[in-house]
């Protein structure tokens, strides 16, 4: 069975990368606008959760107020709307100057980023960092599986995803950004494509047989292959 302690790393500039045994990954989907303020301060509030953004989880409306630990982006901000000059603004006035750890792909060092990842999958048990000072992530179509494989490195042996829905629409934003066009139109409207579906469950499936736990929070998700749970009693287990 593969070691469940965290492993160690080099990090650039002396900044550390943090870490928790649990971690929320938050996508971008409109569950993360039905979770409620009560799940929001209980996540803010507890020292021992891992707190990941993904994409555009800076301009969410439901979570404007909590602490990130953590900001992954897949690709590169240019790619987050239909329209370039809103990543760009978004890179600019909230993604730079936030204080989370912020990790990016290797081939996008346009994004402002404290690490870049390597995608290579299917899943990571141990990180593997180049003499780039690069880690290994899985490759994979969900941004928010890649936030978890991370997550996971960094010593996450429970996964609780949110925003991960598939069931048609977007999380909410702040304005400016609500009203600009991320050029997705009808994209989660139809059932969960069998790549994406297949990707969860191998990750599940990993991450069972090392003896961790994910968990889809996530309400009315399609998304069957990861057990959905109510949040407040995966959190009363405590």
């Amino acid at each position: 069975m593969t070691s469940l302690a965290p492993q160690p790393r080099a990090t650039p500039g002396g900044k550390a990368p943090p870490g928790a045994p649990r971690a929320v990954i938050v996508g971008n989907g409109p569950s993360v606008d039905e979770m409620g303020p009560a799940f929001w301060r209980r996540v803010d509030a507890d020292p021992d959760i891992l707190l990941v953004g993904t994409n555009r989880a800076l301009c969410l409306r439901a979570t404007r107020n909590v602490r990130w630990d953590a900001l992954l982006i897949r690709d590169a901000y240019r790619d987050l709307w239909l329209d370039v000059t809103w990543g760009a603004r978004y890179h600019d006035q909230l993604w730079k100057p936030h204080p989370a750890w912020k990790v990016g792909p290797a081939a996008e060092r346009v994004t402002h980023c404290d690490e870049f990842l390597r995608f290579d999958g299917p899943w990571r048990y141990n990180l593997q960092v180049d003499a780039n000072g690069e880690a290994a992530v899985m490759a994979n179509p969900s941004v928010v599986l890649m936030a978890a494989n991370w997550a996971w490195l960094h010593g996450a042996r429970e996964l609780l995803l949110v925003g991960v829905d598939y069931r048609g629409g977007y999380a909410r934003m702040l304005p400016p950004f609500d009203r600009a066009d991320i050029g997705a139109a009808g994209q989660y409207d139809g059932p969960v494509p069998g790549r994406v579906a297949r990707r969860f469950l191998h990750a599940r499936q990993a991450v069972r047989a090392a003896g961790g736990t994910m968990l889809n929070l996530s309400p009315r998700s399609r998304l069957a292959c990861v057990a959905r749970r109510q949040w407040r009693k995966v959190f009363s287990r405590q």
